[in-house]
This record gives structure tokens, C-alpha cells and sequence, in this order.
């Protein structure tokens, strides 16, 4: 074999190799680095309402763009309890 086949060869066989992958970025948002059981927002339209504890009676979900259909609404900002409609914020 000539050395400029030699040669040939070697440049060839370099260029098949493939090149390292970066990897992925990682998220760096805050919702991405929240487990989602932690916090569960929740909108609900309930038959009353009370400002100390944040807690409702005859409450139903709802959805954030429902707000508006309900007289009185109570929004939990985390966790909450739901007892056959007694909502309770925590």
C-alpha cells in the first residue's frame, strides 16, 4: 500500500467516527424542579366562604377560567382538604 493510500485511509477512518452527543440542558425553571404532589393551586366554587382559615362549605373545582361564573370563590394556594365539600386550605 502507498503512504499516501495509507494516509487516505487514515483521514477516512477519522472522519466515520462519530462525535460525542451533547447532552440535554437541564430544566432550570421553578416548575420543573417542583415534584408535582407538592402543590396542588385549586380554584373552587363553593356556597360560603371564610378568610380565617381559608376554608369553604358546599365547594365544588372548578377551573382558573371559571372563576367568574361563581359568587363566591375560594382559591388554595397549595395543599387543601376536601371533605364531601368542605374545603379547607392548608
Amino acid at each position: 500500500m502507498s503512504s499516501s493510500a495509507a494516509v487516505t485511509l487514515a483521514i477516512l477512518a477519522g472522519c466515520a467516527q462519530p462525535s460525542p452527543q451533547p447532552s440535554p440542558p437541564t430544566p432550570t425553571t421553578p416548575d420543573h424542579r417542583r415534584h408535582p404532589e407538592t402543590r396542588h393551586d385549586q380554584h373552587f366554587c363553593c356556597q360560603s366562604v371564610s378568610a380565617k382559615p381559608w376554608s369553604g362549605e358546599g365547594c365544588v373545582t372548578i377551573a382558573v377560567e371559571h372563576i367568574n361564573t361563581c359568587a363566591k370563590v375560594l382559591y388554595c394556594p397549595g395543599k387543601w382538604i376536601n371533605d364531601e365539600g368542605d374545603v379547607t386550605c392548608e
